[in-house]
């Protein structure tokens, strides 16, 4: 297995051609109208927009504070190292690539509850998690200075390839170590690793039938909950094996790793802990069950044996933001494996569901339900030109499911109708405001926020001036109660409530207006607790061993919906008032006024940098001529024709991605060839120019014999790329046009080589178009399961009439004129069980060519024929029109979503497929009888090896009407 492992890491580095195609294929167009500048630290090169140079320079402070602490957990070192900052999108992220490597973040903080507030800012959160996989991924020095290994050597010629090698570890090893990080090392009781919303979906898996192995503990899942199981137990076994086998074992493993990565990081550490990872899992588990144990003897009362767990006619339950429409239909947003992303609806007397209307609401689940019963959301909408996307508010209806756009690119969520008036909360890169949304869908600013992130606003139903606020203020996140009038200054005075280790989350109103429901992370679980305005009393509702949050009252208050976490789901669930826990908190877990200024008064993280960045000057970004320098140089060989072609490859990219080049130069018989592509979106749609003299070899019929020759083809060619993104939130509908045109001269030599004919240039034009048309993936479809698919692609030459390539005596000569290809057709899903994920593909293509085909005929042929139905025609035959229709059937049987670490197999689920292929000539007077069929059947098996995913497929085809039967191996 490790052999193979070796292989599989060769074949993905020593790819030359793939490797300088990644380049091309990773670019990306940016927000148009950006002026881009960038300065430089000792370490770091921040490149970012010029209106947000306050924060490019926080950014700064951050990384070199923490750059000292982070190079020693994972040992590598960092220079010039480009961090990109974005503003241009309302999903929060943040990545590190070792494929041109840099870090990209986008500055919009994270809507929800998925990062620990305690930890700060989203700067805070973000950007030294990120700088643990930059370190990480650039560890590349030798074990000592007389040793230098196989990694190092490849580092030599591409770094970029070294940084790669560590990306065979898998996912869970990196995500582990830098959720380690960000909850040691930034600030007390910060990080996910101490934030109890993300530790018991550990814990409740920890005590469910199905608990994780180790290899579900690194290996991140494709098709299981949660989706970010790799950071949550990646990081409780990297902080066991830190604690208990010193704080170096990792930095330790991750240089022997890297200079031995055919072994395998569990082999790695072996070496650094000496116990192989199983013995080291079954220490782990057994320490693990003794810290849980002694935290569950604390829940003397466990209110979920109380409450009534709503079972929906769906598997894999991401439950959110439960409303009350009624006394008897409870309104939530809802994922599935096998279900649609949005509204729903369950009658509780009858126990159905309804979908009340597919969307991609915005992370917070925050929405508000009006008198009318309509409701107020946000919801995001992809960008048509570039990657990002805008959250702006809608209204619905929930009975007709019919919604209206409140707001234009906006980039507002968490709103509430506060009398006449619509409030919400707008994210410009990491700045947020409080705004008032005009009839006309403009905004007028109520409140501004700098060093202060609002969460959600929240308006009384029975006193709409009244509003609850909820803040994260330098991480302490309160509640602020507020009237409109009163709103910019009131948010600049102490809280109403705040907590001394815990934040607040999900502030709900009770029906008569004098309470108020929040979530409350106090001790190891999040529960819900209510707010008494009157007395100020807090008490705790619920005690949920792993965690009760997003509660709403019914609409007389006797009952509470809200959200339970249950082994890996995430469920909606029902408590009646007579089964509350009404325990009054404790005022020892309160933080006074006071306690909450001095907490103001800290420093911010990284201030100790501050001032001497202060000093630096920004500059204009420009890629300059040092892009050039390739990133890549790898060695290219090729057998063709029993010739031996050897030649060398060179790549490159610039840091924002807008540019980048191949280059491979190759010698066979004797001459030099050359491949040269530059691809450039600077602007939009941006361009493709390639340069190429390439050979190829075949064989002419000579007087009953074979001849072979060389043909040499070079040229230029320019396409210009246009992508359009009408939807891409639950779908994707997009248009894709790519134009080309190309002048390209062919000639030809026998094998001495000596030339046999004149260069014969050839002038051509070409357009490939996809349309895409609400293309629906569900979590667990191996396959779209709804929406359409439209294909073309035409291709003429354009040289005078009765243009000919003269070829002497040994063949007729070719015809260069009018030659034209023109593949069409369409591709439709549909799932008629979509409750176990089948879906059916039906697929229509044609290809028409010109007497003188420029292609063969096997493009349009599918596997399991064992020969091609219709042979290409020769020159002077009539026109070829060739017709197909495929079907093609999904099942899956398995989701094993299993495997190992020490030997990095991973198996993600098993499906069957039927299929059938009809090919026929649509030329022919009789179609059925000029028609070819086959049927057929396979198993599919999508498995990992480490990271690298695969689908790999046995099948079975038989054509009945020669009585032929074919294996087929691979994909189909």
């Amino acid at each position: 297995m490790r052999f193979f492992f070796l292989l599989i890491g060769l074949w993905f580095f020593g790819s030359s051609q793939g490797y300088g195609q990644g380049y091309l294929n990773s670019l990306q167009h940016r927000a148009p109208g950006v002026e881009w500048q960038q300065i430089h630290t000792p370490h770091f090169r921040i490149i970012f927009p010029s209106a947000d140079d306050s924060l490019a320079y926080r950014s700064a402070a951050i990384l070199e504070a923490q750059y000292p602490s982070v190079a020693e957990l994972a040992g590598g070192t960092l220079k010039k190292f480009p961090v990109i900052l974005s503003s241009f999108t309302d999903r929060s992220n943040g990545y590190v690539s070792p494929y041109n490597f840099r870090s990209e973040v986008d500055l919009a903080p994270i809507k929800g509850k998925g990062m620990n507030p305690q930890t700060g800012g989203w700067l805070e959160t973000v950007l030294p998690h990120e700088l643990v996989h930059a370190s990480h991924m650039n560890v590349q020095q030798p074990l000592d200075e007389k040793k230098v290994s196989l990694s190092n050597f490849i580092s030599l010629f591409s770094p970029d390839a070294g940084r790669l090698i560590h990306a065979l570890v898998p996912m869970g090893v990196h995500e582990g170590l830098a959720v380690y990080h960000e909850s040691e090392a930034i600030t007390e009781n910060g990080g996910r690793g101490n934030y109890p919303y993300f530790l018991n979906r550990f814990n409740a898996n920890f005590a469910s039938p199905d608990r994780w192995n180790m290899g579900q503990t690194f290996i991140p899942s494709e098709y299981s909950l949660p989706g970010d199981r790799h950071y949550i137990a990646g990081h409780e076994f990297t902080y066991w094996l830190q604690e208990n086998y010193g704080e170096k074992v990792s930095r330790k493993a991750i240089r022997y790793h890297y200079h031995h990565f055919f072994l395998g990081y569990g082999f790695a550490l072996y070496k650094k802990t000496g116990k192989w990872p199983g013995e080291l899992y079954k220490e782990y588990e057994a320490d693990i069950l003794e810290s849980e144990e002694k935290r569950l003897s604390e829940f003397e009362e466990n209110t979920s044996q109380h409450s009534r767990i709503i079972e929906l006619p769906f598997d894999g339950e991401e439950v959110h933001g439960p409303r009350w429409l009624t006394e008897n239909e409870i309104l939530y947003s809802g994922s599935f494996h096998n279900g649609r992303f949005g509204f729903y609806g369950y009658d509780i007397e009858d126990g159905s569901t309804r979908l009340v209307k597919e969307t991609f609401m915005v992370g917070d689940y925050h929405y508000q339900l009006l008198e009318d019963k309509h409701l107020i959301y946000a919801a995001y909408t992809a960008r048509p030109t570039y990657s990002a996307y805008y959250s702006d508010l809608y209204r619905l209806n929930p009975r007709s499911g019919k919604s209206e756009r409140i707001t234009q690119n906006a980039r507002v969520h968490s709103p509430t109708q506060s009398g006449e008036k619509l409030l919400a909360i707008q994210s410009l890169g990491s700045v947020k405001r409080i705004v008032e949304v005009l009839e006309d869908g403009s905004l007028e600013t109520i409140k501004l926020f700098s060093e202060a992130e609002p969460i959600s606003i929240t308006a009384n139903p029975l006193k709409p001036e009244q509003l609850a606020v909820i803040i994260n203020k330098k991480g302490v996140q309160a509640l602020w109660l507020s009237s409109y009038e009163s709103l910019p200054q009131s948010l600049d005075a102490p809280p109403t409530l705040a907590f001394a280790e815990a934040s607040v989350f999900d502030a709900h109103w009770h029906p008569d207006g004098d309470r108020l429901l929040v979530s409350l992370d106090i001790g190891s679980t999040l529960n819900i607790y209510e707010y008494n305005l009157n007395s100020g009393q807090v008490v705790q509702i619920t005690n949920a061993p792993y965690n009760a949050f997003e509660g709403a009252y019914s609409p007389d208050g006797s009952r509470l919906a809200y959200i339970i976490q249950q082994d890996d789901e995430r469920k909606l669930a029902i408590l009646d008032q007579s089964d509350f826990l009404n325990a009054p908190l404790s005022p020892l877990h309160f933080l006074s006024a006071q306690a909450f200024e001095e907490q103001q008064n800290h420093p911010l993280l990284g201030a100790s940098w501050s001032d001497s960045l202060q000093d630096l000057k920004p500059e204009p970004y420009r890629s300059g001529l040092g892009w050039l320098k390739p990133r890549a140089v790898y060695p290219v060989y090729t057998q063709t024709a029993g010739t031996n072609e050897l030649g060398v490859s060179l790549s490159s990219i610039d840091a924002l991605s807008s540019q980048a080049y191949n280059i491979e130069i190759t010698g066979i018989q004797d001459r030099l060839w050359y491949d040269v592509t530059y691809a450039n979106k600077m602007f939009y749609p941006g361009f493709e120019l390639q340069a190429y003299s390439d050979p190829s070899f075949t064989s002419l019929l000579v007087n009953n014999g074979r001849y072979s020759i060389m043909r040499q083809e070079r040229g230029l060619s320019l396409s210009l790329p246009f992508s359009y993104t009408f939807r891409a939130n639950t779908r994707l509908s997009s248009l894709y046009i790519s134009p080309e045109v190309s002048a390209e001269q062919l000639r030809y030599f026998d094998l001495q080589p000596e030339p046999i004919s004149d260069f014969s240039t050839r002038y051509r034009a070409g357009i490939f178009s996809q349309l895409n048309l609400g293309i629906l993936n569900l979590r667990r479809d191996v396959q779209p399961s709804s929406g359409l698919g439209l294909f073309g692609f035409f291709e003429r030459t354009l040289n005078k009439p009765e243009y000919q390539l003269d070829l002497g005596n040994l063949s007729p000569n070719l015809v260069l004129d009018n030659q034209w290809t023109a593949y069409y057709g369409a591709m439709g899903y549909v799932s008629p069980l979509r409750k176990w994920n089948q879906s059916l593909r039906l697929d229509l293509q044609f290809l028409q060519q010109s007497a003188s085909p420029i292609y063969s005929n096997d493009t349009i042929l599918p596997m399991g024929f064992s020969d091609m139905p219709f042979p290409s025609p020769a020159s002077g035959d009539r026109l070829r029109h060739l017709g197909r229709f495929s079907t093609r059937y999904t099942i899956p049987l398995f989701y094993p979503d299993t495997g190992y670490f020490t030997v990095p197999l991973y198996v993600n689920s098993i499906y069957l497929t039927t299929f059938t292929h009809t090919l026929t000539d649509m030329n022919s007077n009789n179609l059925v009888a000029s028609s070819r069929s086959l049927f057929g059947a396979g198993l599919h098996l999508q498995f990992k090896v480490s990271n690298l995913l695969l689908d790999l497929g046995f099948g079975i085809a038989y054509e009945p009407t020669r009585n032929n039967t074919q294996i087929i191996l691979g994909q189909f």
